[in-house]
């Protein structure tokens, strides 16, 4: 036996193994993420341009500013852009220098367009505060773009473009087949808050009947026994009466299984007397003990599912009754169900688990909770465009039946990774794709 655990667990590692083999060896190019983890692609060299010029360069990036920002330079103008994030949302924040000397930023215009993988396009312009230029839009993640910033002084205009990817990767459409990698399209979903409970099977009330004579007298025949099957109209008894000494036949109410019998055979028995309890268990009641946390929102009418044990199928049901007092020694409250039964599965007595839907509504946009990964401190997934995969930061709402909502980060329509996304994880962090700004 261990022997063979043993060799089931290597063959997982070896499948596991040739997968990302295929994604991290195979088919995939890392340049754009390992160079921005490095400081990114910044294509900017200086020029003299004139006076009155209007230039669009690729310069060489000059390095980190004293504000930790990115320098770009043309000729002896440099802007350094930062995005801001201590306390606020992320925010650009901009600085000027000519020949090195502070420019003041009430004397300067800047406007910056981002590209987002996919081909969405931001647009932030700025104000003037304090020492800074100050944008006016949140840069939510992820902090992958390509850049096209323009900057206005002393009448001349200056331009920059350059690629700024982060924590994002290249994979062929070979590669990620071989490696499992599935997409999916993020969309609309239906939502539902549920509580777990715990209750049991009981008799329904409504569905249990007792066979009693109309006169007292000498039962002749008792012809079930517990447990027995009966039909409706069926002659159950017979009695002989104590005034009259005629024969009379007692006669089963409804149709169902003898639960209790007070009735034998050469007894006598007085007016009224209860021979058979008899209970029709085509419907049962499931009793459910809701918390008193849970109390105030459970309402009659919300569905419930009920939980099997033996293998079969579940039930689905309605609550149809709350009790208006609740248990004194448990702090609970019944929550009943009226449970269709005609295979007797469900047999009173048995303790039951079940989810009841307290509420249900449709979101725009969910995806499935298996996709999710953390990366860099964010729980992401990762958006698939062509060959790229990036991984996109998300805010998340609610969470049911295996998917969960995106309040941020994502919208409907957008193809992600829904099955091995960890490859796409392990191939970015062997690019060295690192948050950084």
């Amino acid at each position: 036996m261990k022997l063979k655990q043993t060799l089931s667990i290597l063959a997982v590692l070896i499948v596991g193994a040739a997968a990302a083999y295929y994604l991290v060896e195979r088919g995939h190019d890392h340049a754009a993420a390992s160079d921005h983890a490095h400081g990114g692609h910044g294509h900017s060299h200086a020029h003299d341009h004139g006076d009155h010029g209007d230039h669009d360069d690729h310069a060489d990036e000059g390095g980190k500013g004293p504000h930790g920002g990115r320098l770009l330079e043309d000729g002896d103008f440099t802007l350094e852009l930062a995005i801001f994030e201590e306390g606020v949302p992320p925010e650009f924040r901009a600085w000027f220098t000519q020949a090195g000397k502070p420019v003041s930023p009430s004397a300067a215009k800047l406007s910056v367009e981002l590209r987002r993988p996919g081909g969405a396009i931001d647009h932030h312009a700025f104000l003037p505060e304090g020492d800074h230029l100050r944008g006016n839009a949140e840069v939510y993640e992820p902090h992958s773009f390509d850049y096209s910033i323009v900057a206005e002084y002393a009448g001349r205009t200056h331009r920059w473009t350059f690629s700024a990817p982060e924590m994002q990767t290249t994979i062929s459409g070979e590669a990620a087949k071989r490696g499992g990698v599935e997409v999916g399209e993020a969309g609309p979903a239906t939502m539902q808050e549920t509580i777990s409970v715990y209750g049991a099977i009981r008799l329904n009330a409504n569905r249990i009947a007792r066979a009693v004579p109309r006169f007292g007298g000498f039962i002749r025949e008792a012809r079930k026994a517990l447990g027995e099957t009966v039909t409706a109209g069926e002659t159950i008894a017979v009695l002989e009466t104590n005034q009259s000494l005629t024969t009379i036949e007692v006669k089963a109410p409804i149709s169902g299984i003898i639960m209790d019998r007070d009735a034998n055979a050469g007894e006598t028995v007085g007016d009224g007397a209860i021979l058979y309890t008899i209970a029709n268990l085509s419907e049962v009641w499931v009793d459910l003990n809701v918390p008193k946390r849970d109390q105030a929102r459970v309402k009659i009418g919300q569905p419930v599912l009920i939980h099997a044990d033996d293998g079969g199928d579940d039930a689905r049901g309605n609550i149809s009754w709350i009790s208006p007092i609740s248990s004194p020694e448990a702090q609970t409250l019944i929550a009943r169900v009226v449970l269709p039964n005609s295979e007797q599965r469900w047999r009173p007595g048995l303790y039951v688990k079940a989810e009841v839907t307290l509420s249900e509504e449709t979101v725009p946009v969910a995806v499935r909770e298996s996709a999710l990964q953390t990366l860099a401190d964010f729980t992401v997934v990762f958006s698939q465009h062509g060959d790229v995969y990036q991984a996109r930061p998300l805010e998340l709402g609610r969470r049911s039946g295996g998917l969960v909502e995106v309040l941020k980060g994502l919208k409907a329509g957008e193809r992600y990774v829904t099955e091995n996304s960890y490859l796409i994880k392990a191939d970015i962090g062997k690019a060295g794709a690192a948050h950084e700004h």
